[in-house]
């Protein structure tokens, strides 16, 4: 049975929050563990500032937590 017209916009939504929450992932793991990892193992380079090795975790974590929420955003105008 095909999809209504207001079921397809909800699924094309729903995708939309999903990729949302997905890159948000993305970021956080990235962002947050990787500075956590170079605390523990050393495994950039040496010449790599600490300033920026302890900054992207605020912002790669904010970015994360705004994406997830555009996500939910974005699953707020289902019908």
């Amino acid at each position: 049975m095909p999809l209504t017209p207001e079921e397809r916009q909800n699924e094309r939504l729903k995708l939309l929050a999903n990729w949302a929450n997905t890159l948000a992932t993305a970021i956080v793991s990235v962002g947050v563990f990787v500075p956590i990892g170079q605390e523990i193992y050393g495994f950039l380079p040496q010449n790599t500032d600490p300033t920026l090795i302890y900054v992207s975790a605020p912002v790669c974590f904010t970015a994360g937590l705004i994406l997830h929420l555009v996500g939910q955003w974005v699953l707020g105008g289902l019908r």
